[in-house]
């Protein structure tokens, strides 16, 4: 397996192996968490710049996910073409986007990724998905952690004390991530709709054209704090 892993990341873009129907099913065995991007053979422009910023950043953590693309010929012998049509991806969805988790062969039906084709939003997919985690900007391993824990908790105060206590420990650029992860908990643990309808707003936000950038990048960053709390 390791000889097919550096065979097949001797032809990649860092961090993504590129795949055929000669190596799919030996990749996709439901031994590893594995994201697949199903595109024309040569792709580029920006959803591919996004698609390869996010597999370089998983690629340099430690998170347990591999990065795969399928280049799919539509022309001459049309190769992989019958990879696309197992999952009956047609060309005009290109790129489509699948994730196998650990455990889920290749005969499993994949999670089909209908996000924003943008670094951050498949770095909360994965982060959601496969359990790992990576790090988003403004996100805090600790509060992350919590944040998780309280989502499933009977006892959400309990979850919110817990936080509090460990966002006094956070100093530095981390100091305003760790108290908006204790105001998430605050305005959440009475109202269970607040992440949704806060995330919603954010987003609206974050398209309006005349925010400016620096006040687009905290909004982003609470963004990737709210993911954990999905």
């Amino acid at each position: 397996m390791l000889a097919l892993l550096s065979a097949s990341a001797g032809y990649t873009d860092r961090g993504i192996l590129k795949l055929d129907n000669a190596t799919f099913d030996r990749l996709v065995d439901g031994s590893r968490n594995i994201m697949v991007r199903f595109d024309k053979e040569y792709s580029y422009g920006d959803d591919h710049d996004a698609w390869k910023d996010f597999a370089k950043t998983v690629g340099d953590s430690s998170a347990d996910v591999l990065i795969a693309d399928v280049g799919v010929s539509e022309y001459g012998d049309k190769d992989n073409s019958d990879l696309s049509d197992r999952y009956s991806i047609k060309s005009d969805d290109f790129p489509s986007y699948r994730f196998w988790a650990k455990g889920a062969a290749s005969s499993a039906d994949p999670v089909k990724y209908e996000g924003a084709k943008k670094k951050d939003d498949f770095l909360r997919f994965i982060q959601e998905k496969a359990g790992a985690w990576i790090g988003l900007a403004g996100q805090v391993k600790e509060l992350d952690a919590l944040a998780k824990e309280f989502v499933g908790a009977s006892d959400k105060k309990a979850v919110l004390a817990k936080a509090e206590a460990a966002a006094k420990g956070v100093d530095g650029k981390d100091a305003d991530s760790a108290k908006y992860y204790v105001k998430v908990m605050t305005k959440g643990a009475d109202d269970a709709g607040f992440v949704g309808k806060e995330m919603a707003r954010l987003t609206k936000m974050m398209d309006d054209g005349s925010v400016k950038p620096a006040k687009k990048e905290q909004f982003g960053r609470r963004l990737n704090m709210l993911s954990s709390f999905s």
